[in-house]
């Protein structure tokens, strides 16, 4: 008989659920919906509406969720959701209900990406066995590092996004003094993620002036982080100018440059490096690989940083199939 198990991606911002054959992993999702969490009343009622709509009973589940997990428990970072795995188990009779970091689905569904789901920024020289770590700005700022031992994968979260923001000039240093001023700690998080592009775009307002027609679209936007996107990369393709969103842009990604290193060095992960999330893929064209490796390579390690392998995860299910695939590896299944 053919088993099939619940695989979920629980973010802050959106919640993807997933049906995998166990006999076929790794593969895409055999049944997948993608769900707005602000419109949603708790993951038991996402789980509950998209199982009647497969109308296929899984034996057992495993949720990549945007939080740290104690106890087979989250409560989420950027979202007022408290998800307890054994209560799950119970109410849709799994035989097991694992919870995992959401960057740790995201490093195990890394690692066994075709090349074809990725994007080379640096191809580097990958030291075998060696440890490999995943970034991902989203709505949050995830971290998370793998262990290889004996050709097995084991991922480990983290909350390296909650660590203090480390400015590398001027500029960054008035960033940091511009929060500091409106708060008592700043995070990277805050400034290197979908919630913190417009703090960026806030801060840059005293060294550039907004477009009326910028300005205009982010009053009506409940979102403004694609809005400063859109107007970034339209900027770059010869739309409309507009310095201020390139230059916010231009900020994140060297913020991003730098805290990669910093995750490099604290993980020595010269086995390579995964950046995922949702914002790196949309502005692939906005990258400048030269730009970002030298702002990687800094230091007295800076040789050792050139030969790491990075590349940017373009499949967006990569932490449902990670998900998937760490619970394929649990004794219990």
């Amino acid at each position: 008989m053919k088993k099939y198990i619940l695989a979920g991606d629980i973010g802050g911002t959106k919640t993807t659920l997933g049906i995998y054959p166990v006999d076929e992993l790794p593969c895409p999702a055999l049944y997948r919906q993608q769900f707005t969490n602000a419109e949603a009343k708790g993951l038991d009622r996402l789980i509950d509406d998209f199982l009647r709509q497969t109308e296929i009973s899984p034996s057992s589940a495993c949720f990549g969720v945007a939080g740290p997990v104690l106890n087979n428990q989250v409560r989420m970072t950027n979202l007022n959701w408290f998800i307890d795995g054994a209560h799950l188990k119970e109410k849709f009779a799994f035989k097991q209900v694992k919870l995992i970091n959401d960057l740790a689905a995201t490093a195990m569904g890394a690692v066994i990406l075709p090349e074809n789901n990725l994007s080379a920024l640096n191809r580097g020289n990958p030291v075998p066995g060696a440890n490999i770590a995943v970034i991902a700005p989203g709505t949050g700022l995830g971290e998370a590092f793998v262990l290889q031992r004996d050709n097995k994968y084991f991922p480990q979260a983290t909350e390296g996004g909650h660590a203090s923001f480390a400015p590398r000039n001027n500029l960054q240093i008035e960033l940091l003094q511009y929060l500091l001023s409106r708060q008592s700690h700043v995070s990277e998080e805050q400034v290197c993620s979908g919630m913190g592009l417009p703090v960026l775009y806030d801060f840059l307002t005293s060294h550039f002036s907004p477009p009326p027609w910028l300005a205009e679209q982010l009053d009506r936007s409940d979102d403004k982080t694609p809005v400063i996107v859109n107007a970034a990369l339209g900027a770059v393709n010869n739309q409309k100018k507009c310095d201020i969103a390139i230059n916010t842009l231009q900020l994140f990604v060297d913020i991003l440059a730098a805290e990669t290193a910093n995750l490099a060095l604290k993980t020595l992960a010269t086995g390579g490096i995964f950046i995922g999330g949702g914002i790196i893929p949309r502005i692939l064209s906005f990258l400048d690989s030269r730009k970002f490796m030298t702002i990687f390579c800094r230091g007295i390690y800076r040789e050792m940083l050139n030969g790491i392998p990075i590349h940017i995860i373009t499949n967006q299910d990569t932490a449902l199939l990670g998900a998937a695939v760490s619970l394929i590896q649990s004794e219990k299944l």
